[in-house]
This record gives C-alpha cells, structure tokens and sequence, in this order.
C-alpha cells in the first residue's frame, strides 16, 4: 500500500515538472502580423518604380512624373509639366 502511495505521488510530482518545464522553455514568438494601417516598405518601393505610370488630373496622359496641386476646394491634382500653366492660371497650390 505504501508502495501505490509513493508510486502516485512521484508520477504527479513528475507530472508537475514536466508541466513546469515545458511553459518554461517555449520561446515569445514575435509578431508577424502588421496593423491594418501600416504598410510593408517592400509595397512602397515597387509603387515608387511605377510611379511614372500615373495620368495627368488634366490631359489623362501618360507623361512620367507628376507635380500634385491642391485645389481650392481641397482636393489633390498631379498635373505633368504640359498643364503647369493650368495650375498657374487658377493658382493652385503645389504640393
């Protein structure tokens, strides 16, 4: 009887250390996830490299890289150099 009774209490002491042993021995794992706002540089770089693929507010044309305005009632323009003078007439502000 004796026997039964150490024989259970070492199995739970072994229990409990094996328990103990293995919460202490698991590593934080970092975060991986972004916020919902937050952007990978990797996105911003590959969207710079198409940046010259935008249409001008104006004329819709292709033309490489734009100026971007702020119009009176606080929208944004980009506008290419060809409808600079646009931007000038109606005194827009650049941005």
């Amino acid at each position: 009887m004796q026997y039964a009774v150490g024989l259970v209490v070492l199995v739970i002491v072994a229990a409990g250390y094996a328990v103990y042993r293995g919460r202490k021995r698991k590593p934080v794992q970092p975060q991986r996830r972004t916020a919902g706002n937050v952007i990978s540089m990797e996105s911003h770089r590959r969207a710079k490299q198409v940046a010259s693929e935008q249409q001008c507010s104006s004329c819709k044309r292709k033309n490489g890289k734009l100026i971007f305005y702020a119009q009176d009632n606080g929208t944004v323009v980009g506008l290419c150099k060809d409808c600079k003078d646009k931007a000038n007439k109606r005194d827009l502000l650049p941005l």
